[in-house]
């Protein structure tokens, strides 16, 4: 089966965007107040979007005293509408008879993806000569989308096939002043 790591697509897209506000630029181009609070900003950011991982099923209590054990696979444990409360069909697995091992592949089953927009808010301003400094707003995970975390995979406990943690952080801002000299 696949590797606990593989992810099958992922797409992560920088970017970085100077606003089109104050001198040489084409809105607010005099040097009104306006325009000197507007001037020098930047947009940038990174965009993740990716698959889920794959994850095995297993059995919640083991049928060969105390050896390992796993599920049969009577369906293919996928749902067309997951939801955190049922990730995938725990009815389509089911314990082997005693003492046998089960025949389910491993990994076999996705994760939730990653929906993830990292985000700053740049300007930069001259101080004297070569001094210079530079204001940021970040926003991570700006959207706030819950990167969801594995569903508990052990056929026989009562909370099979839900999801109860994540994987993620939720959104964190923060302001920075750096100078450079």
């Amino acid at each position: 089966g696949p590797a606990g790591y593989d992810v099958r697509h992922r797409a992560v897209i920088s970017y970085v965007y100077e606003l089109p506000f104050g001198p040489g630029k084409p809105f607010l181009k005099g040097d009104s107040a306006l325009g000197w609070v507007v001037r020098d900003w930047q947009l940038s950011g990174i965009t993740t979007l990716s698959t889920g991982r794959h994850f095995n099923v297993n059995l919640n209590t083991g049928v060969n005293n105390g050896a390992p054990s796993w599920p049969n696979r009577i369906g293919s444990g996928k749902l067309d509408n997951p939801t955190v409360d049922l990730w995938f069909n725990p009815a389509d697995f089911v314990a082997p008879p005693p003492n046998t091992y089960g025949d389910v592949g491993r990994g076999i089953l996705t994760a939730p993806g990653t929906i993830l927009f990292d985000t700053s808010l740049t300007r930069n301003f001259p101080i004297r000569g070569q001094m210079r400094g530079q204001f940021r707003f970040d926003a991570f995970n700006l959207f706030n989308h819950p990167q969801l975390g594995f569903p508990n995979a052990n056929i026989g406990s009562p909370t099979v096939g839900r999801i109860t943690s994540t994987i993620g952080d939720n959104r964190i801002l923060q302001f920075a002043l750096k100078v450079t000299f």
